[in-house]
């Protein structure tokens, strides 16, 4: 199974937080973790942003900036092309998604093609999508 995790569980691996501790547990036990590229500049935008609100030190935000580098690396990336857009039209209208989330669930969706796919996601709403499109989830912070 492939642990597919959108930016709201993927910044619970760096940022402490409700749920960090069952997203570092849950990603210790996949063997292989997958994301959207859109999740690179969504996680950069949100160091970026904490560090301007003085919620991090520069060196906090130059620590983390490398341990997110080299785990990066690591993921399976998801491009956001052709395939991942074609699923969006269906998915806005079955579901009341954001535009970043619908990307997120579209890009496991593809995944799930080939793949058995565990969905993490701390967004209830985006949660309740992946469910009803037939993705196993897993909320970290709930432990659903």
């Amino acid at each position: 199974m492939i642990l597919f995790v959108d930016t709201s569980v993927l910044i619970k691996l760096y940022i402490a937080g409700p749920g960090s501790e069952r997203m570092r547990e849950a990603a210790a036990q996949e063997v292989q973790a997958a994301a959207s590229l859109l999740a690179f500049a969504e996680v950069h935008a949100t160091f970026a942003r904490r560090r301007r609100e003085a919620l991090l030190l520069p060196s906090e935000l130059d620590e983390l900036l490398v341990r997110f580098g080299e785990d990066w690396e690591e993921l399976l990336q998801v491009p956001v092309g052709a395939e991942v857009l074609a699923f969006i039209p269906e998915l806005c209208k079955r579901h009341p998604l954001r535009g970043a989330d619908a990307v997120h669930l579209a890009s496991a969706l593809l995944l799930r093609q080939e793949l058995e796919v565990l969905f993490a996601c701390s967004d209830g709403s985006l949660l309740a999508a992946a469910a009803a499109e037939g993705l196993a989830v897993f909320n970290p912070v709930d432990g659903a």
